[in-house]
C-alpha cells in the first residue's frame, strides 16, 4: 500500500516537475526571442546611424543588466541550488516555531 502511494506521489512529483520546466522554459524562449528582436534592432540602428550612439548605448544598458543575472543563474543552476526549491520555506517555518516556543524575538504589540 505503502508503495502505491509513493509510486503515485513520486509520478505526481514527475509530472510537476516536467511542467514547471515546460514552463520556464517558454517563458526563457520569449523572453529571449524579444531580446534578440530589440538587439537586432539597436544593431540596425548603429548600423544605419539613424540617430547616433542610441543603439551602443542601449546595447550597454541591455548587456550591463542581462549579462550578470544569466551568469548568476548559470551558477545557481550549475552548483545545484535549485535542486530543493520547496525546503528553505519549511526550513523558514521551522525556525519560526523554535524562535516563538523559545519566547525569544517577535513582534509584541
Amino acid at each position: 500500500m505503502k508503495n502505491a502511494a509513493a509510486s503515485r506521489r513520486s509520478a505526481e512529483d514527475r509530472r510537476r516537475t516536467i511542467v514547471q520546466v515546460a514552463f520556464a522554459t517558454a517563458v526563457l524562449v520569449i523572453a529571449g526571442l524579444g531580446f534578440v528582436y530589440k538587439m537586432s534592432e539597436f544593431a540596425s540602428t548603429i548600423i544605419k546611424d539613424e540617430v547616433e550612439g542610441f543603439g551602443a548605448v542601449a546595447i550597454g544598458v541591455y548587456l550591463t543588466g542581462v549579462l550578470p543575472l544569466l551568469f548568476l543563474t548559470l551558477w545557481a543552476i550549475l552548483s545545484g541550488r535549485f535542486r530543493d526549491i520547496e525546503q528553505p520555506k519549511f526550513r523558514m517555518l521551522e525556525m519560526d516555531r523554535e524562535i516563538e516556543a523559545s519566547g525569544e524575538g517577535g513582534f509584541h504589540v
